[in-house]
């Protein structure tokens, strides 16, 4: 009885876990083998995909590039993302073909459209990219160039900066760049050489790639509260794509409200960018925008020496036409009546000499305040008052401006330069040290 009872429980106890369902069990292998089948049926051939370059990395040592392609999303939440890769045999054969299309250069920011291999590996879908279609990011960098600029007009923005008069004598100048980069350097060199006393307010900005609109939004917003006489927005060449950010609308209307005029100066031969439509003034290079600065500020300087001698001139003139008038009174002076004609003649002679001191007194008032005005501009802008008030400027032994840490090294030797004379010092540790 109790074998036979065992065994019947043990029968059942077998029956009940035949009974339950087999769940298969896949390997990792088998998982990723069958998700590539699937994704390798529902894309069989190369496609085309549109979407926003972000995230992008020049070809590394093995001749690669890879980056992200992104579709905002219009609700809240995450964008939607596609790795793509860009393997150095097509990327080669890519390049060749975009010789052809100087606008157009892959980058962050600008929407592209192109073709590739849809493959999974490594947990992830991605794009074996192989072609690209510029004229579609060119197309819609245009279209929405031309929204943008529709949208200002209505707004009553296109000229309003433009609107604002230009200081008579712009020595405080608002600088929007890439500090170190050649639009920078060329800037500052131009302002340099004019042998005026100009005071540059740098902000520094990036002027390309992703965040390169809100970075110059930023550098505009802390030049609105400082005392500039105008602003130079610039940077250098490059093709259309990477003058992208400078087609942007929020970009463009902080452009349009600055309370002083902004000059751009956007290195580009062809086209404009949104930021020009805007600007007081546009220039095709950086350098040429400077130089627009510098000539208004020698034009001011040019009419205060005129006025001055002007002034003078006119001194000198009265002065010869009353000495002629003396003269002639003297001639006609007879013998008999030399004491009354010399008396007449020398009321007459006091009473020109009353008018012009009058007239040149009042022409004299008249010209030295607009030179106090002048003068007292170029004096407040003098680096030397710097000086006197704690300033310092240090430069390197061959001359060269010390911005930062990075412009010594240990062993150098440097000129600090203050109100009444020079220091010399020898740096002992250098940034890395």
């Amino acid at each position: 009885m109790r074998d036979g009872a065992e065994s019947e429980a043990g029968g059942g106890q077998a029956a009940l876990f035949d009974a339950a369902p087999a769940e298969p069990t896949f390997g990792v292998g088998e998982v990723v083998a069958r998700v590539s089948r699937v994704v390798a049926s529902a894309f069989p051939t190369e496609v085309w995909v549109r979407g926003e370059v972000h995230g992008f990395r020049p070809a590394n040592q093995s001749g690669h590039v890879y980056f992200e392609l992104c579709e905002r999303n219009n609700r809240r939440g995450p964008a939607t993302t596609l790795p793509v890769a860009l393997f150095r045999t097509d990327r080669l054969r890519v390049e060749r073909m975009l010789a052809d299309w100087p606008d157009f250069a892959l980058g962050d920011g600008i929407e592209v459209r192109v073709k590739g291999r849809i493959s999974y590996g490594y947990g992830k879908v991605s794009l074996v990219m192989s072609d690209v279609d510029p004229v579609h990011t060119l197309g819609a960098l245009a279209a929405d160039r031309q929204r943008v600029l529709r949208a200002l007009a209505a707004d009553g923005l296109v000229g309003a900066n433009a609107g604002l008069a230009l200081p008579i004598l712009p020595l405080r100048v608002g600088l929007v760049s890439s500090v170190g980069s050649a639009a920078y350097e060329d800037v500052l060199g131009e302002l340099s050489a004019s042998g005026l006393g100009f005071h540059v307010l740098v902000a520094d900005a990036r002027v390309q790639g992703s965040g390169a609109e809100a970075s110059m939004l930023r550098a505009l917003h802390a030049l609105r509260r400082t005392p500039c006489d105008v602003v130079l927005l610039v940077r250098g060449g490059g093709a259309r794509t990477d003058l992208v950010a400078f087609d942007g609308e929020r970009l463009a209307r902080a452009v349009a409200a600055m309370p002083v005029p902004v000059f751009a100066g956007v290195g580009h031969e062809i086209d404009n960018c949104v930021v020009d439509q805007v600007a007081a003034r546009s220039f095709k290079t950086p350098t040429a925008c400077a130089a627009a600065v510098v000539a208004q500020a020698r034009q001011t300087v040019a009419r205060s020496e005129e006025t001055w001698r002007s002034v003078a001139g006119y001194a000198d003139r009265a002065l010869t036409a009353a000495e002629r008038r003396l003269v002639s009174a003297a001639g006609a002076v007879s013998a008999e009546r030399t004491e009354a004609v010399l008396r007449r003649a020398d009321a007459g002679l006091d009473r020109s000499v009353d008018r012009l001191r009058q007239t040149s007194s009042v022409l004299l008032e008249r010209r030295e305040a607009r030179l106090d005005l002048a003068g007292a501009h170029v004096a407040a802008a003098d680096p030397a008052r710097a000086l006197a008030r704690g300033w310092s400027l240090t430069r390197t032994a061959d001359g060269r401006l010390v911005r930062s840490a990075g412009d010594v090294a240990a062993g150098d030797t440097i000129v600090t330069q203050v109100a009444d004379g020079v220091v010399r010092s020898t740096v002992r540790e250098g940034p890395d040290s």
